[in-house]
């Protein structure tokens, strides 16, 4: 009996030993469960692209590819890794210090081929590159970004606009700690990410980038700037400057923007300022008679002369601006007072800031002393003793497309036009005849039998060196354009630094850019 209950209770205890590990498994379901979730997920840190940028017309002007690389330790490994590469006709997207940007994966039989030329291990990976098709023509304008941000042009000025905030996304791996599949709710649609529209036009800033680089080097010049804005809206079409840089070489060399940020004495480009300010305050007649004889007139015993000792004799009040006349000019900007002749060069915008975001926003500079001598007065009357860049310019000129109304220009296409009437339409209308005059028989007379009709004036000003003063043979030659001159629409800024001192006007230098970029317009039905 006593065998018999023995071995009911070894086989009670054999019955009951699987029960309990059953109810002990059971009841470590969920911590297994947890460890398995934390062995097979993981979560990476999502670095996205920057926001694209376009011009007017949607075309990309920065955007960002993902492209898969190989990174190495150092140039020259790399190098040798490149000829493997280009041996076996593997497309390279881009070649930077230390990374080769390529367009297809790379197989695991080239990478093996790779790491033994190079006698390393380079670490291959997915990664978005910055991407900027134009290269040098919109250099200048758009900058680039890097690994801290936007670091040049629009890409720093509107770096917090451009930049997709990173995210943690967490996805399913397998033993082998590849990817399965992510979470939905983490994913974001580049596509739909709205992006920075410029005013710019690609059309015309390609084709302006051209004609100016042309144009400084048949000059022999050190470089130069252009603008086109439209002149009933602001919107600046194209914005060139030269020398430019590539923003996708990591080797550049990196190029200010000429256009906002050279400030030089604009000279006879403020004629039709003054003569502008002078029939606003009734300080002149439109249809008054000045006597420049002899050609030269002493202000406090100073005495300034005509542009090559001419002679000009009595003219009209038109004709101190087509024929540039230095000693009209001085003698109608005597009659102003001292804080006149000021105010009304900041009533057209010198002086005073651009309503743009930039990296630095400067106003130039003008003559500050509480009273001004005659000559003072004279030489902001031609344009010296201040400074402006080819914006502010172009702001002043669009009173005189815009029958008295100046525009702010704006390089944001989502920036609201600004308008400010500063003189009568008949003023406006004076002064944009005396600019056609120019053309017709004046300064910039080699333009007059030009396809389209072009209204402007030449400036051609000694250029001014800090610590140094005015450099013997330096010159800024420009010309400020608008047109078609009967309906004007364009405002258009040359201006170019230190051309060939044998030929250096700016009807020779710069006026020829502008009337071959109006026949290239109205080929292109912008006119």
């Amino acid at each position: 009996m006593s065998k018999l209950r023995l071995l009911f209770i070894i086989f009670l205890v054999l019955l009951l030993i699987p029960g309990i590990r059953y109810y002990q498994l059971n009841q470590e379901r969920d911590l297994f469960l947890e460890a398995s979730e934390i062995r097979s997920t993981a979560t990476k840190l999502n670095i996205h692209p920057r926001k694209k940028i376009f011009d007017r017309n949607g075309i990309e002007l920065a955007t960002d590819i993902l492209r898969p690389t190989l990174l190495f330790k150092n140039e020259k490994e790399k190098e040798q890794a490149l000829t493997v590469l280009l041996d076996d006709s593997q497309d390279i997207f881009l070649n930077t210090k230390r990374r080769l940007y390529l367009e297809n994966k790379v197989s695991q039989k080239i990478l093996t081929k790779v790491q033994a030329a190079c006698s390393c291990s380079p670490i291959r990976e997915d990664t978005f590159k910055r991407y900027y098709p134009f290269g040098s023509i919109f250099g200048t304008v758009i900058g680039f970004s890097g690994t801290d941000g936007g670091l040049e042009g629009v890409e720093k000025v509107m770096d917090d606009l451009l930049i997709i905030d990173s995210k943690r996304s967490i996805y399913n791996k397998s033993l082998r700690g590849e990817k399965l599949y992510g979470s939905l709710d983490s994913y974001l649609n580049l596509e739909d990410s709205e992006g920075l529209s410029l005013t710019l036009d690609t059309n015309l800033q390609f084709k302006l980038f051209e004609e100016l680089k042309t144009a400084i080097s048949d000059s022999k010049a050190k470089g130069g700037s252009a603008v086109i804005m439209n002149a009933s809206t602001g919107d600046v079409l194209a914005m060139v400057s030269y020398p430019s840089f590539n923003p996708n070489n990591p080797q550049r060399v990196i190029e200010r923007n000429r256009a906002i940020e050279d400030f030089y004495e604009p000279g006879s480009l403020i004629k039709p300022i003054t003569v502008a300010g002078a029939i606003r305050l009734n300080l002149i007649e439109k249809n008054s008679m000045i006597d420049t004889n002899p050609g030269f007139i002493t202000l406090s015993d100073i005495k300034r002369s005509e542009a090559g000792g001419k002679n000009f004799g009595n003219i009209s009040l038109s004709e101190t601006i087509s024929k540039s006349s230095q000693v009209g000019i001085a003698k109608i900007s005597i009659k102003f007072s001292s804080d006149q002749i000021r105010e009304n060069l900041r009533l057209f915008g010198f002086g005073e800031y651009l309503n743009m975001s930039w990296l630095s926003n400067n106003s130039g500079i003008m003559i500050d002393a509480a009273k001004l001598y005659d000559i003072d007065k004279a030489s902001l009357g031609y344009g010296y003793g201040l400074t402006s860049n080819s914006l502010q310019l172009a702001r002043a000129y669009s009173a005189f497309a815009n029958e008295g109304v100046m525009i702010e220009p704006k390089l944001y296409l989502d920036d609201q036009v600004i308008r400010k009437r500063i003189l009568t339409k008949s003023n406006a209308d004076f002064i944009l005849d005396s600019l056609r005059m120019t053309v017709l028989d004046g300064t910039a007379s080699n333009l007059k039998n030009e396809e389209v009709q072009i209204a402007g004036k030449t400036g051609t000003s000694e250029k001014y060196i800090e610590g140094v003063g005015y450099a013997s043979e330096k010159y800024i030659s420009s010309f400020a354009s608008i047109f078609p001159a009967q309906t004007p629409k364009y405002i258009m800024i040359v201006s170019i630094d230190e051309p060939d001192p044998n030929k250096y006007f700016g009807g020779d230098v710069s006026a020829p850019v502008v009337a071959r970029i109006s026949k290239y317009m109205k080929r292109l039905k912008y006119l």
